[in-house]
């Protein structure tokens, strides 16, 4: 099937999913006292150790405490600490915490159980466990702990917020049962009824310490990767929230549902290989500035995203101090001057190239067509959607699509360009990089992380190793009995931005 039959036979299906439910009354799965999310994916383990951002954020949310709570508009409030302070050269954290806390399995919640957390964070090699990297934490007393830090990090606040301090029992710590079950003190408690991989089902926590936390007493996570299952299931009121795209968004708008429009991400590929272990030709700029130059980023934003969105060549967001409009200008479609640049990076008539395959067909397809205009042939490795982003993590891909949200500077340049950034899977370095990396380490003052924060964006895009398509819009909805808020720089809402609607 040729690529518009393909996208015809998608929006048809559409069409023929919204026109069998048109004319069925909703049939509420849950009452109004429960919340049914729609979820992308699922955790991979509940060991807090590898927790993850995005998507994953709210099913660690039901069962576990942070030490910090991140408000919706990206403010910090107290949670289980409650005040922290960092020092003058942003290397030790002092954290003062709660006294009334217990896990779900009676123990209660301390210092000792804090250190023990982070710790347990730090060596756990998960897919953040970068962020704390060389950290050590020391007991005070039973309610205070201080965090010191290999590096400064202006930003651990953020960090503490969302994946590296999800608390878990001292008790449960290191066991394979945490690995299948959250034990934590969290406002729900996972239920007997789960199905890893098909849904994830939380009660309220009856002894949980915030009770303004607790707005529904069940909380169902239904993994649900396909974008048309999850349409579905909202138009039938089998969920309550979800996240759409641009080809099923106009069907929910056009049944009365919510939209929260949150322009979070860039979508593009992610060139893991800039020493070429695995694709020699990789190695050479020119051969990644080629691909580059060979990506039709206008027919991409309007195939996948209807057109919906921001074209864009570099990795930081429009609103970060990094951000140079000029950059933007790097890479315009030409194939002409991408073929030139394969002849002069010794890669003369192009390679082969294998990534996993994106969950949407349609781009695969495109992008497929594109890169093999220049002699590029790439092989897709059929992954399910739910163990893509693992499968990007594994260092066996030169390279990959992805989508990645626009952080702040200081939490930019940790997911992109230091050594153990989240998403340098191969760990590449660059005395570029490495040195405004040595002076953020002497001054990380905002003045100079914003200048060097310049340096690493300009350097990023010039050098290709991310090649950005476009800003994409996150289109999140709710249906009548819920509402929510976006999360700043976050994919979905946070568990703790949902509320009943009493409707």
């Amino acid at each position: 099937m040729n690529l518009s039959k393909r996208i015809g036979a998608s929006v048809l299906a559409l069409a023929l999913a919204g026109s069998a439910l048109a004319g069925a009354a909703p049939a509420f799965a849950a009452n109004k006292t429960d919340l049914v999310l729609g979820a992308l994916i699922d955790v991979k383990s509940w060991d807090p150790s590898q927790a993850d951002i995005g998507h994953m954020a709210p099913l660690y949310q039901a069962a576990y405490d942070n030490l910090i709570l991140r408000t919706p508009d990206g403010k910090y409030k107290p949670n289980l600490a409650t005040s922290w302070k960092l020092n003058a050269d942003n290397t030790v954290m002092s954290l003062t915490l709660r006294t009334d806390v217990k896990f779900t399995d009676g123990t209660a919640f301390d210092a000792t159980a804090a250190k023990a957390n982070l710790d347990n964070f730090i060596k756990g090699n998960g897919p953040q466990a970068g962020t704390l990297a060389g950290a050590s934490v020391a007991v005070v007393d039973a309610t205070h702990i201080t965090i010191t830090l290999k590096d400064p990090n202006p930003e651990l606040a953020y960090y503490l917020s969302t994946t590296d301090s999800y608390m878990a029992s001292p008790k449960a710590l290191g066991t394979a049962g945490l690995k299948t079950s959250p034990v934590g003190s969290g406002p729900y408690i996972i239920d007997p009824s789960s199905s890893a991989g098909s849904q994830e089902v939380f009660t309220a926590n009856p002894n949980y310490w915030d009770k303004s936390k607790i707005k529904f007493k069940k909380i169902v996570f239904k993994i649900m990767p396909d974008v048309t299952a999850r349409l579905n299931a909202m138009i039938s009121g089998q969920i309550d929230a979800t996240l759409l795209d641009t080809k099923t968004a106009p069907t929910a708008k056009g049944r009365g549902m919510t939209q929260y429009l949150n322009n979070v991400d860039w979508q593009g590929l992610l060139m893991f290989d800039r020493a070429g272990k695995i694709n020699p030709q990789l190695k050479n700029v020119k051969v990644r500035q080629a691909i580059a130059y060979a990506i039709n980023r206008p027919a991409l934003l309007k195939a996948l995203q209807d057109g919906q969105g921001e074209l864009t060549n570099q990795p930081f967001a429009k609103s970060s101090p990094a951000y140079d409009v000029a950059l933007d200008k790097s890479y315009p479609f030409d194939i002409k001057k991408a073929k030139q640049l394969l002849t002069e990076g010794n890669a003369t008539g192009g390679f082969d190239l294998t990534m996993p395959a994106w969950p949407d067909p349609t781009m695969n397809a495109i992008l497929g067509d594109q890169l093999k205009a220049i002699g590029v042939n790439v092989t897709w490795v059929q992954t399910p959607a739910a163990d893509y982003r693992n499968a990007l993590k594994t260092g066996k891909y030169a390279a990959g699509i992805f989508q990645l949200f626009q952080g702040t500077p200081w939490v930019a340049i940790n997911q992109l360009a230091t050594p153990n950034g989240s998403w340098n899977v191969l760990h590449s370095t660059d005395p570029v990089i490495d040195k405004a990396l040595a002076s953020l380490k002497d001054d990380a003052t905002d003045k100079n992380l914003n200048a060097q924060a310049k340096i690493i964006n300009k350097f990023l895009t010039q050098n290709a190793w991310y090649i950005p398509f476009y800003r994409v819009p996150q289109l999140f909805f709710t249906g009548k009995r819920v509402k929510t808020a976006n999360q700043a720089q976050n994919a979905v809402p946070y568990l703790y931005n949902y509320a009943p609607t009493g409707k």
